[in-house]
């Protein structure tokens, strides 16, 4: 509300107090002249009649002030309880949200378990990325109280590998991420596709990418080809994503092709992983 409004709501009684005044005297005046006055109460009569008409539209100036004021404080009210209403749909919108994502988890988690039955689960929370040039891993919200053994294999909920754990303590666990340097896993080039093995490497390990390698004969890589996890071993089940062939190379000496994969799990992103504490081995 402006100065004006407030000095009209602090003094608005005087100054109609004032022109209450004013006219009164313009109406005595006004009276005495029908009633036959003298030339002198005629003068008067005569000069009040512009007050008159200037306190006649100071009253009306003043009721539309009163009338706007009176309107603003409805609007202002009508304002409030808007705000309160849009605020209240606005909570029950991000509740419906959160609703929807939690059902959506829940469902992803179903599906896992329904898939791979075999498998024993412990959900955890990505609570930490150490940044380091010599490896890549995560840190979890789960450790020796749940079950968890240096060795699990990691997966996301779309049964993408993650990582496998290495060091585990009481309450957490650090997992060694899918392009580590140190990674080795058993691959297959599509369900049921030729053998071959998902290594680390320092140089691609900084572009968030792991290496083919150690290739059947004759086997013939193309970008796209998805990688999953062949189960020999015993380390990690069999037929869990790791990644997508990125590009295609030849070794030193044009004797033998190795790809750059991009894994499929979002290892930047991901914040709830599970662990396989047990699951069915292939012989």
């Amino acid at each position: 509300m402006n100065k004006f409004t407030e000095y009209i709501r602090k003094y608005g009684f005087r100054l109609a107090a004032v022109v209450l005044v004013v006219a009164l005297l313009s109406g005595f005046s006004a009276r005495g002249s029908q009633d036959g006055v003298g030339p002198f109460e005629s003068g008067a009569v005569s000069l009040a009649l512009p007050v008159k008409e200037g306190a006649s539209g100071v009253v009306g100036w003043l009721e539309d002030i009163y009338g706007y004021m009176y309107r603003y404080d409805q609007l202002k009210a009508e304002n409030r309880k808007l705000q309160t209403e849009l605020d209240k749909a606005q909570a029950e919108i991000r509740r419906l949200k959160e609703a929807e994502t939690e059902n959506a988890k829940f469902r992803q988690l179903l599906n896992l378990r329904e898939k791979h039955s075999d498998f024993t689960l412990e959900s955890a929370y990505v609570v930490d990325r150490p940044s380091s040039n010599w490896s890549r891993s995560f840190t979890l919200t789960k450790g020796k109280e749940s079950g968890i053994a240096v060795g699990n294999c990691v997966i996301d909920s779309g049964y993408n590998l993650v990582g496998q754990v290495s060091e585990v303590g009481s309450g957490w666990c650090t997992v060694r991420s899918v392009v580590d340097a140190d990674t080795r896993v058993g691959a297959l080039v599509g369900e049921g596709g030729s053998a071959a093995m998902i290594v680390g490497e320092f140089s691609l390990m900084q572009k968030s990418q792991m290496k083919l390698a150690y290739l059947a004969d004759k086997t013939k890589l193309v970008e796209g080809d998805v990688i999953v996890s062949s189960g020999k071993g015993g380390a990690f089940p069999r037929g869990l994503t790791i990644g997508k062939v990125a590009s295609v190379s030849t070794e030193a000496g044009g004797q033998a092709e190795y790809a750059a994969v991009t894994p499929l799990a979002d290892l930047d992103g991901v914040s709830e992983v599970f662990v396989v504490k047990k699951f069915n081995v292939v012989e």
